[in-house]
């Protein structure tokens, strides 16, 4: 990992995490550690910059989850929940509604909910 990303610790984390979604590595319960195929890792293909990684991992994200992420970047760094409400009712909220969506960004790791 650190021969990837030359110990950006943001790359680090984007270029695990990835490899997480992927399987390219995973905790073996038997084990109770993580696992991988050194060959697989290192003939992984990455880009060369942090930025350029980033957004090659959004490109793979549905769309009303890129929707859902944008509508959250307008409310900073913490949003209340009647705020998310209000939107979930509106007519900003994709098709299917922020809940799914929501959820989906905190499966990926992008956002955390506080207090509910």
């Amino acid at each position: 990992v650190h021969r990837k990303t030359s110990g950006h610790i943001l790359f680090a984390v984007e270029l695990l995490n990835s490899m997480l979604r992927d399987s390219t590595i995973h905790f073996g319960l038997n084990s109770r550690r993580y696992c991988w195929r050194w060959e697989t890792i290192c003939s992984l293909k990455t880009d060369d910059n942090v930025a350029s990684f980033i957004i090659s991992n959004l490109s793979t994200w549905p769309p009303e989850t890129l929707h859902t992420l944008r509508i959250l970047a307008c409310f900073g760094f913490h949003t209340d929940q009647g705020v998310l409400e209000l939107l979930d009712a509106s007519c900003v909220a994709p098709s299917g509604g922020l809940k799914s969506c929501i959820q989906n960004l905190v499966n990926i790791g992008v956002i955390e909910i506080v207090g509910g």
